[in-house]
């Protein structure tokens, strides 16, 4: 049978968890490596940092503590309406489709959105939990943010190749008309 443990977060004692328990809070943020911990059947507290089960080596946990590094904590949302508006799939897709077509700007919002944080969809897997974007839409909005830069620099291209005459036209005959006015006074 497993050990079980005891965590001391604070003035609060929790358990009895698991061996994957622990590392799971650990990787999550949830406890830290200066948090207390204690086996079952133990009767002296140590920090999480010193047991050798969680740091996979064979030091001695009085001479050095291993460092463990936690993973970034993610978010799981059951409700849709809960989720942030620049992470809801709806806002993301409509932000690219007007930023590609129309204002730039969204574009550069959606693609934001897409490179810093996880997009979620109104989905839910088997536990319940939306479901989010894989990594593919980062290249898919890369593209299309080069594609929208290519489409406006010939637009502007086209423009400018199309007014310049005018433009050069309207100088002309605006300096004809002030040759014109300066020889009347």
């Amino acid at each position: 049978m497993a050990p079980a443990y005891y965590i001391a977060k604070g003035q609060k004692t929790l358990g009895p968890c698991t061996l994957d328990d622990l590392r799971q809070f650990l990787a999550y943020g949830s406890i830290q490596n200066g948090d207390l911990v204690m086996r079952d059947g133990e009767q002296q507290w140590r920090p999480v940092a010193t047991l050798l089960e969680i740091a996979g080596s064979t030091l001695q946990a009085t001479e050095e503590k291993p460092s463990i590094l936690p993973r970034r904590r993610t978010v799981r949302y059951r409700d849709y309406a809960r989720v942030p508006p620049q992470q809801q799939s709806g806002k993301v897709v409509m932000w690219m489709v007007t930023g590609f077509l129309l204002f730039p700007p969204l574009l550069w919002r959606a693609a934001h959105a897409i490179y810093s944080e996880r997009i979620f969809s109104r989905q839910v897997d088997e536990n319940g939990y939306l479901t989010h974007w894989p990594r593919w839409p980062e290249v898919f909005v890369t593209a299309l943010i080069v594609m929208n830069g290519l489409l406006w620099l010939s637009l502007v291209a086209t423009a400018w190749n199309q007014a310049g005459p005018m433009i050069r036209e309207f100088i002309h005959a605006f300096r004809d008309g002030m040759k014109a006015a300066g020889d009347l006074f």
